[in-house]
């Protein structure tokens, strides 16, 4: 017995309802990670660190190079690009969800080239045709949603990896900057001590022609200028490509790096804020880029595991056809043609399980991907809380030294020239100068350094630069 109409849209919507659910009854992978409740180098629970932490160094020269880096940087600019595309991509497959509207015309014409009696029997014909096409897939299992959902997450991933590209390239400016500061920081050392080695040289020299030194005592203080002198060139050419780098991530060229010139003034090194761990994966850009990635394989498991049920396909045409025959108008009428389509596999010799696996390693890959982020992101904040303490510690102790080497040469100094001692502690106590001064400096480019390191391990700084409804 035929079912009533109320019966059977009750069973077709049942049925529907079930699909859909069966299409949306797949796992939903989510991180495992125990992640604690403050940085075991941290000394306590602080507030989050500085947006643009760039500027509590109270370096205007690097504030400015960060700026335009940030605007005209090139790899900044591919991101930008990615990120476009990406957009795109999500326009394209969320455009799935609505019907498809399309304009056809036709136009035809026939001339037999008979006689009149000939086109009697088969007249020569003109037709045109105008309609409008309709067509759209009823999402009766969720699998187009789903897979507008994850482009809409891929989208957001190339986002957030726009934003990652900012940090790095931010740091790697501060990297770059503090090292060419560091360099010529030594540089300024290394010519201090050159000339007053260069001094001694010519005091010995001058002592030797009037028998108050020997041919041994000149070739040693020659020896000790000759190796100030060798460690110049070095520290040139680090500069130099420090110089180079620095023009280039700021959108310009090698050849203009002669227009970077570094602040003259004091630079602090700040203190930094850390913020708690748990932050940490709201903030980094690498962890939430690999958490968008997570939720697009989260969905295209769902899209796949729709792909074992029937799909539904209607459209329809509406339109206007004239025709003449032999020249005589025949007229004009309105047409309407419409279908229904239901689809579903049976035997695709294992393609359909090919899908499903393929997103459910997917899934599984894009889960290990971010829990490795997280260990790896909290491991590198560790590490550079460590670095940055310790480092400041040496900084300290090394200052301290430097400051008694200097002390010591002004009295060896002094006393040798006042003929109290020979040339031997003079050179002992230019010798310790300059290796206690190039360890206090290098010490301090170091310190810099770990600051900057922490920074780009706690993920800030490119939302210095969004509006902020742009930075979730």
């Amino acid at each position: 017995m035929k079912k009533p109409l109320p019966t059977r849209l009750a069973l077709a919507a049942a049925t529907l309802v079930a699909l859909t659910l069966a299409g949306c009854a797949t796992p939903v992978a989510q991180h495992a990670v125990d992640v604690p409740a403050t940085f075991a180098a941290a000394t306590s629970i602080e507030d989050e660190p500085d947006l643009a932490w760039w500027e509590s160094f109270g370096d205007p020269v690097l504030t400015q190079l960060v700026r335009r880096a940030a605007s005209e940087n090139r790899d900044i600019k591919m991101a930008a690009q990615r990120v476009r595309a990406a957009r795109a991509g999500e326009t394209i497959s969320r455009s799935a969800l609505l019907p498809s509207v399309g304009l056809s015309a036709e136009g035809s014409y026939s001339d037999t080239g008979r006689s009149a009696a000939y086109k009697a029997q088969s007249p020569d014909a003109s037709r045109q045709a105008v309609g409008l096409d309709v067509s759209w897939e009823l999402d009766i299992t969720g699998r187009v949603r789903a897979g507008a959902s994850a482009a809409e997450a891929d989208a957001m991933a190339a986002q957030y990896g726009e934003r990652g590209v900012r940090l790095l390239v931010v740091s790697d400016v501060a990297t770059n900057y503090f090292t060419l500061v560091g360099a010529q920081r030594q540089l300024d050392t290394v010519r201090a001590i050159s000339t007053a080695q260069d001094e001694t040289l010519r005091l010995v020299t001058a002592r030797q022609r009037v028998g108050l030194a020997t041919a041994f005592d000149v070739e040693r203080a020659q020896t000790a200028a000759l190796q100030a002198r060798a460690a110049i060139p070095p520290l040139e050419t680090l500069a130099a490509v420090s110089r180079h780098r620095i023009a280039v991530l700021t959108g310009g060229q090698a050849g203009q790096a002669s227009a970077i010139v570094p602040f003259n003034g004091a630079v602090v090194v700040p203190t930094t804020r850390t913020g708690q761990p748990a932050s940490l994966l709201e903030r980094r850009p690498d962890l939430l880029a690999m958490k968008a990635q997570l939720t697009a394989a989260n969905f295209r498991r769902q899209q796949a595991a729709a792909e074992w049920f029937p799909r539904l396909f209607v459209g329809a045409m509406f339109g206007r056809d004239s025709l003449q025959l032999n020249s005589i108008d025949v007229g004009s009428s309105r047409f309407t043609n419409a279908s229904a389509l239901l689809a579903m596999p049976l035997f695709n010799a294992g393609r359909t399980q090919a899908i499903n696996d393929i997103a459910e390693s997917g899934q599984a890959e894009a889960l290990a991907r971010y829990e490795d982020g997280i260990v790896r992101a909290l491991e590198d904040v560790e590490n550079s809380l460590v670095g940055l303490r310790e480092e400041r510690t040496r900084s300290e102790s090394l200052g301290a030294a430097a400051t008694s080497a200097d002390a010591a040469l002004g009295r060896a100094q002094s006393l040798f020239e006042r003929g109290q001692v020979d040339l031997l502690p003079l050179l002992d106590a230019q010798r310790a100068r300059l290796s206690v001064r190039l360890g206090a400096n290098e010490s301090q480019t170091q310190l810099q350094l770990a600051s900057v390191r922490l920074f780009k391990a706690l993920g800030g700084g490119w939302q210095a630069f969004e509006s902020p409804s742009k930075t979730h």
